[in-house]
């Protein structure tokens, strides 16, 4: 594969990306989705694992089963059955051999305390990967005031937080994507591309509006393969180019609250988000991407550099 022709591969899988995303419960077949690519069936295999790492049926079967766990979860009015069948699977036995063998244990005993532990393994990896991160050589009496700084932070982060439940449009965007751990490092590189890419298409205004759009759940799927898009709302008449596709992000209710600032907070705003409003608030998530949403004009936070404005929306449903 010649280099200078990799983000025109990279623009088509991502395609397919969203059409799987899109269409989860649908048979996907090779054929079908080596269309969506505009490649040839025979190659197109061998090209999707070139770019993503991933076989392709293993990717959908990943997918399927982290979005079946974050929903067993989410939804507990739902039997197992109805939401194996949600999420693509033929019947209860086959998607109780392949949830066995992704999470070690039946759907089951996920809702019955088993999704806490593996959330909190997953919640050691990701710390485990944030240190290899950082410098290596800070001193312990710094790390652990940088983490009594972070709780400090998250307790009045929830004390503050002020949700309003609304009703957003569909966003049509153009979006550049990026796959790995979310924070604080990968995520700004790419919004540096991207406004950059802006810039040259004449998309920076003081009207403009950008998303952040995650697709996965860190608690559910492995740091490397999350996937974040950053997205720019364009007219629905916007073409493609070899850099960045187009895509709806869909509309409905949210729940919407301001978060302002560093990169490096943003998940602990998420986590409060679902930790201390969601339980009480007669709504559960909804099966849709959560997002965050800047305007260029209000983005910068006055006193503190690098740090920024956005609200961070996410879709529910009533109970």
């Amino acid at each position: 594969m010649i280099v200078h022709n990799r983000p025109e591969y990279e623009k088509r899988v991502n395609r397919v990306l969203d059409h799987i995303r899109e269409h989860l419960a649908d048979e996907l077949t090779l054929v079908d989705l080596a269309s969506v690519a505009a490649f040839s069936p025979f190659h197109f295999h061998r090209v999707f694992t070139a770019i993503t790492g991933e076989t392709l049926f293993g990717f959908i079967q990943r997918v399927r089963l982290e979005r079946a766990a974050v929903a067993l979860s989410s939804h507990r009015d739902r039997s197992v059955l109805a939401v194996a069948l949600d999420h693509g699977f033929s019947s209860a036995a086959a998607f109780a051999r392949a949830f066995r063998g992704r999470f070690g244990m039946s759907a089951t005993e996920w809702r019955q305390g088993g999704a806490r532990r593996w959330h909190a393994r997953q919640a050691r990896a990701n710390e485990r990967l944030e240190r290899n991160l950082r410098q290596p050589n800070r001193k312990r009496g710094k790390a652990a005031e940088r983490a009594h700084g972070d709780t400090a932070r998250k307790r009045s982060m929830e004390v503050a937080m002020n949700v309003r439940v609304t009703e957003l449009p569909a966003h049509h965007v153009a979006y550049m994507r990026y796959v790995g751990p979310y924070g604080a490092h990968g995520i700004p590189d790419l919004w540096k591309r991207f406004r950059k890419w802006m810039e040259t298409h004449g998309l920076m205004s003081d009207e403009t509006v950008t998303l952040g759009v995650a697709y996965d759940d860190p608690d559910v799927t492995a740091p490397d393969r999350c996937r974040y898009d950053a997205c720019v709302v364009v007219p629905a008449d916007f073409k493609a180019d070899r850099w960045v596709n187009v895509v709806e992000v869909p509309g409905g209710k949210f729940a919407v609250t301001d978060f302002a600032g560093h990169a490096r907070e943003i998940r602990g705003a998420w986590e409060a988000f679902y930790r201390s409003w969601l339980p009480g608030s007669g709504h559960e998530p909804d099966d849709r991407p959560c997002f965050e949403r800047y305007r260029v004009r209000n983005i910068a936070v006055e006193g503190k550099p690098d740090a920024f404005h956005c609200e961070l929306c996410m879709p529910v449903r009533p109970l």
